[in-house]
């Protein structure tokens, strides 16, 4: 759940272009893992996981965006 959670985040910030929204969902994220540390038993993989899979998320995305404008530019000139 973890892991879907943050891939989602991923993809939705992502298309948002916007590096300031990456890194504060991502500081959020941190902040939210440390919270639920605080209250209860976590483990460091934990955060790590939802790190790896917010990163997978964006990155996939991103990459999504740019083969769809670099098409869309393509298409243009022909």
């Amino acid at each position: 759940m973890i892991a879907l959670t943050a891939t989602t985040l991923g993809f939705v910030t992502a298309p948002m272009r916007s590096i300031f929204s990456m890194v504060l969902v991502g500081c959020l994220m941190c902040v939210a893992y440390a919270g639920a540390a605080w209250v209860s038993l976590t483990s460091i993989l934990d955060l790590a996981a939802a790190i790896v899979c917010y990163d997978a998320g964006l990155l996939i995305c991103l990459l999504g965006l740019h083969a769809v404008d670099r098409i869309r530019d393509r298409r243009r000139y022909v």
